[in-house]
């Protein structure tokens, strides 16, 4: 008698399941580890339809999906990832705590046939029991859904072939091959609006210039032009890269995401050269300088300083202990330097850096503004603080004045810029150590001899040859033989010795400056640098 009432209790619990709830069998939940849990819905849809919602007078949500078991999210970074096509304005997408605690809400964007993945973020510790689908009673169209799931988190947007994963703070208004428009939302601007904003954007595979049109709703608007022949794979825009907050994005060019991110207040500003030159001052972090990360060598700094007198409280002690001939070596006080050019732009890597400060320690201390670069240096890990006072990190610094004209500031940026390129790849520094061994002796003399009368301490090997690649790729290689012209002119008129010295080279090595600048390009984008000539990737259009 007891198992026949068992069987019957059995089956009488099988109908109730069955006829309120059931397995989802399209695709299973996908964890943080990428394992599969099941879904149940609450309600039993048909086979061939219980992935795809299409509202009615009759219904206006999915079943509430709910896992088998409870994910809980294990890290920083993660978002509820849901994948689908959709043509149902005004979708809402709940996710559940439990069965009857709402965690979250959002709209699902409706962009056609678009396959996209929406990502919702959520915090650590968040329990996701659930979800469902839900809209106004008539509203038409159709949303399809593929998978669902853990994942990380994108703040903006990327397209991978032909789906679009987004979070919704950006939202894309068009998209065709080459170009792309979307908007930021009111709430995403107002997070930009309390912090340092940085908009990345990714470069797609074989990505070859375009431009970057952001307006705001006041009608200011902001062009950059990318450089097709120096287009890195990724495009930094911050807070002073223009003078307001972008709303509108109109991008022509190979894009694959858009993604905002803030950074800490002290930090470098990620950004291209050519930013940098037409950077907003009224927005600088502090009144004399502000510091930058090259995005395309994000170890490379950049400080952009207000006067040439503080460019020298900073760095001419340590220009004339790296590179100043009849000085290199010595520490000496910026008194006794007075009326002594150091540089108009700087570049030092973090061994010469750290080889200056251990001696300035021990040979009368650092100055003030020393002090302040030597903070920024350990913040950003050039310099390393040791027991006994400093050992170098990885990096290097470049540095150019707001004194300077735009066209100097230009030729100077991309000259140091050179030299940031020289300290962050090997490769490079090997085939240009290859080249400068492969002159002649009147070709080498002809460059010790310019680089000497510079102030260059000339018996520096490695100081000649990251010059010797930098004065060449300070212009593009149309501009070589102008260089090399202007060059050997001054020379003549130096000393016998100098202008015999041209003369040798033009009767034998003619093309001397032309057959390095193209030795050395081959060799510099072959270990994954820019063109000669074009460090800077981006530059402001003027109206």
């Amino acid at each position: 008698m007891k198992s026949v009432l068992r069987a019957i209790l059995c089956a009488t619990a099988l109908v109730v399941m069955v006829g309120c709830a059931a397995r989802f069998e399209s695709f299973s939940f996908v964890s943080s580890d990428g394992s599969s849990v099941d879904i149940w819905q609450s309600r039993r849809v048909a086979r061939d339809a219980e992935n795809r919602f299409q509202p009615s007078a009759s219904t206006s949500s999915t079943p509430v999906y709910h896992l088998a078991k409870t994910q809980v999210v294990g890290a920083d970074g993660q978002s509820f990832a849901f994948s689908y096509t959709n043509t149902v304005p005004h979708a809402i997408l709940t996710l559940y705590a439990d069965k009857n605690t709402v965690l979250a809400k959002g709209t699902l964007p409706a962009v056609g046939e678009t396959k996209v993945r929406f990502l919702f973020p959520l915090e650590r510790g968040a329990r996701l029991w659930g979800y469902q689908v839900s809209t106004a009673s008539d509203t038409t169209g159709a949303l399809t859904f593929t998978s669902a799931g853990f994942g990380p988190s994108v703040h903006g947007f990327s397209i991978d072939k032909d789906t679009l994963s987004t979070d919704g703070s950006v939202e894309v208004l068009s998209a065709s091959p080459g170009t792309l428009s979307a908007r930021i939302t009111s709430a995403t601007r107002e997070q930009m609006a309390n912090g340092i904003w940085v908009l990345s954007i990714g470069m797609g595979e074989g990505a070859a210039g375009g431009r970057f049109i952001f307006t705001d709703p006041a009608g200011k608007s902001a062009t950059f032009d990318v450089n097709p022949a120096s287009t890195p794979r990724r495009l930094d825009f911050a807070r002073g890269s223009m003078e307001f907050l972008p709303q509108e994005l109109k991008m022509a060019g190979i894009v694959q995401s858009v993604r905002i991110a803030g950074i800490s207040a002290d930090a470098p500003i990620p950004a291209d050269p050519g930013a940098i030159l037409s950077w907003d001052r009224a927005q600088w972090r502090k009144p004399d300088f502000e510091l930058f990360s090259w995005t395309r060598f994000p170890k490379v700094l950049i400080f952009d300083f207000s006067t040439y007198d503080l460019q020298d409280a900073f760095l001419k002690r340590v220009a004339f202990f790296v590179e100043k001939a009849g000085h290199a070596g010595s520490v000496e006080p910026l008194s006794s330097l007075n009326g002594k050019h150091a540089y108009n732009a700087h570049d030092y890597r973090a061994e010469d850096l750290a080889r200056f400060f251990q001696a300035a320690l021990q040979h009368g201390g650092i100055s003030t503004e020393e002090g302040v670069l030597a903070k920024n240096l350990v913040n950003n890990g050039l310099l390393l603080q040791t027991s006994s006072g400093y050992a170098p990190g990885e990096g290097s610094i470049l540095s150019i004045s707001r004194e300077s004209s735009p066209a100097l500031r230009d030729l100077l940026l991309t000259h140091e810029c050179f030299h940031g390129v020289f300290f962050s790849l090997p490769a490079f520094r090997d085939a240009a150590e290859k080249q400068w061994a492969s002159l002649s002796n009147v070709e080498r003399a002809v460059w010790l001899d310019y680089l000497g009368a510079h102030g260059y301490d000339t018996t520096d090997h490695f100081l000649m040859v990251n010059e010797f690649q930098s004065y060449l790729f300070q212009q593009e290689r149309i501009g070589i033989w102008g260089f090399q012209d202007k060059t050997l002119a001054a020379m003549r008129g130096e000393s016998g010795r100098s202008a015999g010295l041209v003369r040798q080279l033009l009767a034998s090595h003619a093309s001397s400056f032309l057959k390095s600048f193209d030795a050395l390009d081959s060799a510099l984008q072959a270990a994954g640098g820019p063109p000669g000539g074009h460090a800077i990737a981006v530059n402001r259009v003027t109206p």
